[in-house]
């Protein structure tokens, strides 16, 4: 079968992989669209994710949209629309016994070593964590229920959403779900940012309130002023690098609560102690989701998340050197890219 194949940095080309073969419990997937996730970027880019490296040429991908080929004696129907579930715990660490099922000392991860990811044109997977889809839902936008499920369990780290005022610093895919997860959870006011213009638009179509191009304007500057000096109460850092991790800082008011999703290039962050102390912040990192697929489908399958608007490009897999170029560039207006079979 084919499949796409990182052999190096910025060096990704089609080549052939032996069809799966399905262990106990797992399904085989006829892939239909994989979308190229931020984490995908950082080791097409840069060679590694977190200090996460591969010796040798590996498969990416792991937010994947397919049709059941083989059920393998699964309840899942022949020619069903499922997503995949990246992640595969083992149900019998510490981690797992606490219900922290995504810090699972096992875990198993679709692209990551010694995993190949799902860019291929088949895939055999745990039927556990394959889910089928919203009927209406285009299979093309499947995928994006993996960065969904973050945005969710963003949301469930947070203390308070309901009534808060919000700032979403980055305007990618997590980012503006999160919006639309905090307009779900019942934020008062959302406050979005992004260097970006086309992503600022889309922010501001997707629920942000205020939506404030950085480069353009003082993101800091123009939040304290909406809320009148006061701040916020909750911020989400989903870009990535130092400069929005500052940003949120300046923006939240005393005792207020940054949750951090974005992956940063380099594995150190910069922070004031004392602006810390003073304020007496607290800080939440996310690692992934913790069993969230579940909800996001059903808030998808009610309307109340939109994924379309996010799914900007797509591109056959002959022409997946393409596709990674633009997603790293993140020029055209491009927010998702979707490599498709």
């Amino acid at each position: 079968m084919r499949a796409a194949f990182v052999h190096g940095i910025r060096d990704v080309r089609v080549g052939e992989m032996p069809d799966p073969k399905p262990g106990p419990g797992e399904v085989v997937i006829r892939t239909r669209a994989v979308t190229i996730c931020a984490s995908d970027i950082h080791q097409y880019a840069e060679g590694n994710v977190g200090g996460v490296v591969w010796d040798r040429p590996y498969v990416p991908g792991h937010e994947a949209a397919g049709i059941v080929e083989d059920p393998n004696g699964s309840d899942l129907a022949p020619g069903t629309a499922v997503v995949l579930d990246p992640a595969v715990p083992c149900h019998s660490c510490d981690m797992c016994a606490m219900g922290n099922y995504h810090l699972c000392r096992n875990l198993k991860f679709c692209d990551l070593p010694p995993v190949d990811g799902a860019m291929r044109e088949l895939v055999a997977w745990p039927a556990d964590r394959v889910f089928p889809l919203p009927p209406a839902l285009d299979i093309v936008e499947g995928p994006l229920i993996e960065p969904l499920s973050v945005a969710v369990h963003a949301l469930e780290l947070a203390s308070r959403p309901a009534g808060a005022t919000v700032a979403v610093a980055g305007c990618g895919a997590i980012g503006l779900l999160t919006i639309q997860m905090a307009r779900v959870r019942g934020a008062k006011a959302i406050f979005a940012t992004d260097p970006i213009p086309e992503r600022v638009a889309a922010a501001r179509e997707l629920g942000a309130d205020v939506a404030i191009e950085v480069g353009r304007q003082d993101p800091v500057d123009e939040i304290m002023r909406a809320t009148e000096g006061r701040g916020v109460d909750l911020a989400f850092e989903a870009a990535g690098p130092q400069d929005a991790l500052q940003q949120c800082l300046g923006v939240l008011r005393p005792a207020g609560e940054l949750v951090v999703i974005g992956i940063p290039s380099v594995d150190d962050y910069t922070l004031a102690s004392s602006q810390l102390r003073r304020h007496e912040l607290t800080i939440r990192f996310v690692r992934r989701q913790n069993e969230n697929f579940p909800e996001g489908i059903e808030l998808v399958r009610e309307g109340r998340i939109k994924l379309g608007r996010l799914l900007t490009h797509r591109f056959p897999l002959g022409q997946v050197k393409e596709a990674f170029a633009l997603a790293e560039r993140k020029e055209g207006g491009s927010i998702r890219v979707a490599v498709t079979f």
